[in-house]
């Protein structure tokens, strides 16, 4: 789940950005990163554009409202009550 979080960070503080630049900026190794940018593509929370013979990613609003969630800072998101602490 971390990667997809890191993706999905990534791409709200950028607009369109290719593959290269996202996991460059991401700072994780991602084993197949053609397959988790099509994962969070297939889920609706970034899009796949073609701009010219590149492919650009960029968040969609279901992706933007999943990062303001795992962001929150109040006790009620999902990590509240828990031991487990968000990705900064």
């Amino acid at each position: 789940m971390e990667k997809y979080l890191a993706v999905i960070r990534v791409l709200n503080d950028e607009d369109s950005i290719t593959q290269k630049q996202i996991i460059q900026k991401a700072e994780i190794k991602l084993s197949s990163p053609k397959e988790t940018l099509q994962f969070l593509v297939q889920l609706e929370l970034i899009i796949e554009k073609s701009l010219g013979n590149r492919k650009v990613y960029s968040i969609t609003y279901k992706g933007q409202k999943l990062y303001e969630y795992f962001n929150s800072k109040d006790d009620d998101s999902i990590f509240g009550g828990t031991n487990i602490n968000r990705i900064d």
